[in-house]
């Protein structure tokens, strides 16, 4: 079974980016009162019209972009088993079938992996063969072949 490892570079370097991004089209805003080349109380020029239309859209677009690469990392990740993918409309099935005490079995059981599973089986496996020796009075005294070996090892 082989354990996936996210890559949180990418994802953290685009947030950063897109934070940037934000602050620049912050500063396109503020500029032209921070400048000086748009009195107060006057009417907008030109200029200033540009910074403040171009301004929102670059600050919608970091945010959306911000957004985009926040969701992925979250997708990533539940995709490596960081975080529990389950939705809601599960959770909500889950708790209206089942009493509160015994909803947490199912869903233990359907977030096992494979190994878990496999070991599940075998340690039943050998419960049951336990038991079936110890109704029969045990291995060693039932088996002539290792009391054989025993003896021999004596011998040696």
């Amino acid at each position: 079974m082989s354990v996936t490892r996210p890559s949180l570079g990418k994802y953290i370097c685009g947030m950063v980016a897109s934070l940037a991004i934000f602050l620049a089209g912050g500063w396109l805003i503020l500029a032209p009162f921070a400048l000086g080349y748009q009195s107060y109380g006057a009417d907008w020029v030109s200029q200033t019209t540009n910074d403040f239309v171009v301004g929102i859209c670059v600050a919608v677009v970091a945010l959306i972009a911000f957004a985009l690469f926040f969701f992925s990392l979250l997708g990533s990740l539940r995709a490596a088993g960081v975080i529990a993918a389950r939705s809601r409309s599960q959770a909500v099935a889950a708790l209206a079938a089942t009493p509160s005490h015994a909803a947490a079995a199912p869903v233990a059981t359907s977030n096992q992996s494979d190994l878990d599973r496999t070991l599940a089986t075998l340690a039943q496996a050998l419960a049951a063969d336990l038991s079936a020796r110890r109704q029969t009075g045990g291995d060693l005294q039932t088996n002539p072949l290792t009391e054989q070996n025993i003896t021999n090892r004596r011998d040696a």
